[in-house]
């Protein structure tokens, strides 16, 4: 039993707001520069189509079904991020096509899809594939076909026009069900790159730079592999692997083992390299960890609900092994010791 919604021969405005059905996207104040969407505030009757209404909108003009017999829900969020549009979609089970008369409408713009919960499949191109979590697909707005979500499935979807990936990708004409290689560190870095995207509030002007790393990421991660070892040292796969170094530093910098090591196995990449990575930031792996570790000390030595902790309780919570040396590196970098530092914030409170 289906249900179907009839699809929108409008031209698809890339960042429009307006659903017209009564339910608006709207920024987000923890997300500047993200634009929500949920069916959630609606009547269940409403849901399907209004939910239509807005993909068609931040994507293209799809034929789209649902199980009549399943309740639907579905959330949006989407971005600009200069050369691509992105969008982290949840939806109910679902299908969403290009059929021949919507391919006629002459958009060519490919999307990159990367599963994070759910199965979907692919049924572009010449063979039909099942995505899962950590996988990805490419889709061709130019081609039949497209995605049918089995489950509830949460995705990210890369949108952009053809034109921006014209140089990275393969030559054949046909890409869409084009899988992404699951195995490359490219999908990887992709994933996670989209996770910081996501959580940052970036300025325009560094979302367009992550943009373009996106779209180098994208060529890698479907094969482009010559055409793009040229650009892995000018910008995208180095730039996204730096950003994930510091993004696995900041997240272990309480680790007192943590090491070139241990960040090269969790990246998939050499402890050489995250030397060679962190040379452009002008600071060495370890002072980037003892920073971090000082501004988490920083952070809970200002924490009211933590002023019963020993400074050393602190120390050791942050990473630091050595209290001494804490203490040394503390003031050398913010000009008081840190009980100074933990009286004058009480005093504040207080006063």
């Amino acid at each position: 039993m289906e249900y179907r919604a009839q699809p929108s021969h409008q031209p698809v405005d890339r960042m429009h707001t307006d659903t017209g059905l009564g339910q608006a996207s709207h920024p987000t104040d923890d997300k500047p520069g993200w634009l929500h969407f949920s069916t959630g505030t609606l009547a269940p009757r409403d849901r399907f189509p209004a939910f239509c209404e807005e993909i068609i909108r931040r994507q293209v003009a799809l034929d789209a079904v649902k199980r009549k017999d399943l309740p639907f829900d579905a959330m949006i969020e989407a971005c600009n991020a200069g050369p691509v549009d992105i969008t982290r979609v949840a939806t109910t089970a679902a299908n969403y096509v290009r059929t021949p008369s919507l391919v006629r409408d002459g958009s060519d713009d490919l999307f990159a899809v990367v599963c994070l919960e759910g199965s979907m499949r692919s049924t572009q191109g010449t063979g039909h594939h099942r995505i899962g979590p950590g996988d990805g697909v490419l889709c061709d707005s130019a081609e039949l076909g497209g995605l049918h979500m089995e489950t509830t499935t949460r995705y990210w979807a890369v949108r952009t026009p053809r034109a921006n990936l014209a140089g990275l990708l393969p030559s054949r004409r046909r890409l869409g069900g084009t899988l992404l290689d699951r195995n490359s560190v490219a999908l990887r870095l992709l994933a996670g790159y989209l996770d910081t995207f996501y959580g940052s509030a970036a300025a325009p002007s560094d979302r367009t730079v992550m943009g373009g790393h996106m779209l180098d990421l994208i060529g890698l991660a479907v094969g482009a592999g010559d055409v793009m070892r040229a650009v892995d040292d000018r910008r995208g796969l180095r730039a996204a692997r730096r950003a994930a170094l510091l993004r696995a530093i900041e997240t272990h910098s309480n680790d007192p083992d943590l090491s070139a090591a241990s960040l090269a196995a969790r990246l998939g990449i050499t402890p050489r390299y995250v030397h060679v990575l962190l040379e452009d930031t002008g600071l060495t792996l370890s002072q980037h960890v003892v920073n971090r570790r000082l501004e988490n000390a920083l952070w809970l030595l200002r924490d009211r609900s933590r002023s019963h902790l020993r400074i050393a309780d602190i120390a050791g919570e942050v990473g630091f092994a050595d209290l001494s040396y804490f203490n040394r590196s503390f003031r050398r970098r913010f000009g008081d010791t840190p009980s100074g530092v933990r009286a004058r914030s009480l005093e504040r409170i207080q006063a």
